[in-house]
Parts: structure tokens; sequence; C-alpha cells
């Protein structure tokens, strides 16, 4: 009887251990869309999106690696530390994406689609400070071209890139 009860009570115990971290392990993918706590507001000519902001190396490397979805005029805006030719790829993206790359004075100087899972590289032909990756096709779909002005918040341009 005795060792009965106590099979009883670890079921017991497993289940309410169960129960009570599940939705702590749902709330952890790394699957999820863009998240609205960490982006800013982005406005190009007349079109105002979203962004998730990477200005630290942990962040630019992993960028939307292994999302399956992005929020409609949500996207993510790369912050470096100076201008420099940048490069990038789509190693372990899943979403079709087009980047937009943006020299420090927030203008447009090239606009790139970009294929999932792609080893390709995507590099500016201009020395820029900022990259956007958007849906692919965002860009065209708003009217946005080369030469567009991005209007940058002062939160993001005072964000401290590593």
């Amino acid at each position: 009887m005795d060792s009965s009860f106590r099979i009883v009570r670890s079921i017991y115990f497993y289940i309410i251990l169960l129960v009570t971290l599940l939705p702590a392990f749902l709330s952890c993918s790394t699957h999820s869309p863009v998240s609205n706590k960490n982006t800013y507001e982005i406005k190009i000519n007349d079109k105002i999106s979203r962004a998730e902001v990477a200005f630290t190396q942990k962040g630019r490397t992993i960028g939307l690696m292994f999302r399956d979805k992005l929020d409609n005029d949500h996207g993510m805006l790369f912050i470096f530390p100076h201008e420099k030719n940048l490069s990038f790829w789509m190693k372990n993206t899943k979403i079709p994406l087009s980047i937009a790359f943006i020299n420090s004075k927030e203008v447009i100087t090239q606009i790139d689609s970009m294929t999932p899972y792609s080893l390709m590289s995507h590099t500016s032909k201009e020395k820029v400070k900022y990259a956007l990756e958007m849906e692919q096709g965002w860009f065209r779909k708003n009217g946005i071209k080369v030469g567009s002005k991005v209007g940058l918040s002062p939160e993001i341009r005072n964000l401290k890139t590593e």
C-alpha cells in the first residue's frame, strides 16, 4: 500500500510540474515573429513600418534566422558602429526577404532580394551604416526605391552599437 501511494504521489507531482512549466517552454520558441516590445517605428516616404533593431554583434549575427514569419510591415534593422561595406546571407533564414542598404545620411543606396537558405552574399556597393530586412517585395510594393529617405527615431540613432 505504501509503495502504491508513492507512485501515485510521484505521478501527481510530475503532472503538476508539467502543467506549471509547459507555458514557459512554449513561450521560449525562437520561431516567433518579430516581437513588438523590441521594435521601433521607421518611416520611409509616407510608409510607416516597425522593425526590431539588431545593434549588438550577437543580434546582428542571428538576425531573422529561424523565424517562421514576419508580421505585416515588420522587419529588422541592423545598425553598425560606423559606415562600411556590409554583407548579408540567408543561412538558416526561412523567410524570403528584401534588404535595403542605408547610409549614415539615412538614404537607401541599394535594395536586393534574398532567397531563403541561400549562402549567396549580398554586399553593399557603397559604405553604409544600416541595413533593413523586410518581407520580399515590401519595398517595391510600397514604392520605396534607391534614393528614398529613411526616418529613424532619435531612440534608434542613440542606441549604443557594439
